[in-house]
């Protein structure tokens, strides 16, 4: 089953649950009201209707604490407690960016359906008032009251569940956590089935890269494995990246520093992509000495900045970054867009992510994944970019690490675009 299979099967799952625990908490908060002989008699009418209102209060209180939880639990799992909430929210997002609005689709999806679930009650408790002489108005609307504070108590507690849940699957710090050497061990190895995929559509889109230009890297990491494809375009090539140790271990092998991470088989599938049908040593060589020449800066970046560098550049590739970065789509987006602003007007952009991935493993240790898809990438890119070129490429086999597809993207910048 695929990611978003998987979301959906969950969602509905839990929204079955919660409407059978719902239906069963405030039927027996109404029935308790009801028994404890409160607003009795039929002379109390008038308080009996003081006390649905004020129910309702209490009820939205408890669904707006809910609808906060639900919120979160969509951006960080792409699952809901409710499955109308969760249809509003993709479809939503899929044709806007703005996360105002679909957390408002997300809030609406969710409130409509626990307004529906009102009706039962409404029609059973009057057409029991109707039909049998031991049920009043009075206590119909008692009823009512205590159902409706059974469903806030209810909302309230999904809600605090909802957030306990959250926080155990809280992800580690890229600050603290983050080890080099245990994510290049763990993913760069061999050309893995991704890479494979992604060193091929890179080494395609660069050839409508301007040459003899400088390209920037946003968001290296510590890899280089998607920089070789560029050697031979750029003038030069500058590696910016988040974290200093990271640009540490790139420092490493452009020092030719012994205990450097091994590299040659990804140059080999570099040279292969280009039309090398075999590549020889001497050529893999060849392309580590003219990558090591055309890399002229590391620098420290972050896309949480409206303006991460102090120049543009002609062409910027950015993969696997602002989507490994964070669990939140809106922040994504927002990152999305400091890193795009880089590229000059007529510029090229390239670009890749996890395919709604909710998460990676790194040493043990979980780190974000924002859950894009191909439907935001081409949202997010559409301002300034005309119609990006994008591939969605299918990876079962890096299902252990959390994601099974990748998607591919490249776009030029319109000549008339500013940042």
């Amino acid at each position: 089953m695929t990611g978003g299979l998987r979301a959906w099967a969950v969602s509905v799952a839990a929204t079955a649950v919660s409407a059978y625990a719902l239906d069963a908490t405030a039927t027996a908060a109404g029935v308790a009201l009801v028994a404890s002989g409160l607003l009795g008699g039929d002379g109390n009418h008038r308080w009996a209707l003081a006390l649905l209102a004020a129910s309702y209060a209490v009820w939205a209180w408890g669904l707006r604490a809910n609808l906060r939880a639900n919120q979160e639990l969509l951006t960080s799992t792409g699952t809901s407690t409710n499955v109308l909430s969760k249809a509003a929210h993709d479809l939503t997002r899929r044709h806007t960016t703005s996360p105002r609005a679909v957390r408002l689709a997300a809030a609406a999806g969710y409130t409509v359906t626990e307004v529906a679930k009102e009706v039962p009650y409404y029609a059973g408790a009057f057409g029991a008032a109707v039909l049998t002489d031991s049920v009043t108005a009075t206590g119909a609307l008692v009823f009512l009251a205590g159902a409706n504070l059974g469903a806030a108590g209810y909302e309230y507690g999904l809600a605090r569940l909802t957030t306990a849940f959250l926080r155990r699957r809280r992800y580690a710090s890229f600050d603290t956590d983050w080890e080099p050497a245990a994510y290049l061990d763990g993913y760069y190895r061999t050309v893995e089935p991704d890479e494979v995929a992604t060193i091929a559509f890179f080494v395609d889109a660069l050839r409508a890269a301007e040459r003899d230009r400088p390209v920037l890297f946003f968001g290296v990491g510590p890899t280089l494995h998607h920089v070789f494809a560029a050697a031979e375009v750029a003038s030069e090539i500058h590696l910016g990246d988040y974290l200093p140790a990271n640009l540490a271990e790139i420092r490493r092998w452009l020092d030719r520093d012994p205990g450097a991470h091994d590299w040659r088989p990804f140059v080999r599938h570099t040279l292969r992509c280009e039309g090398v049908a075999e590549p020889t040593d001497e050529e893999v060589a060849a392309r580590e000495d003219l990558t090591r020449k055309k890399v002229t800066d590391l620098v420290e970046v972050d896309a949480r900045h409206p303006r991460p560098v102090a120049r543009s550049y002609p062409t910027v590739v950015s993969a696997y970054c602002a989507d490994s970065a964070t669990a939140d789509r809106a922040t994504w987006a927002l990152f999305m867009r400091h890193i795009t602003g880089l590229v000059e007007p007529g510029g090229l952009f390239v670009t890749s992510a996890l395919r709604r991935c909710r998460g990676y493993t790194v040493a043990g240790r979980s780190f974000p994944s924002a859950g894009v898809d191909e439907h935001d990438l081409r949202a997010v890119l559409r301002p300034g970019f005309g119609s990006p070129s994008i591939e969605v490429r299918q990876v079962p086999q890096e299902a252990s690490h959390g994601y099974g597809g990748i998607v591919l993207a490249a776009a030029r910048r319109t000549a008339t675009s500013h940042s």
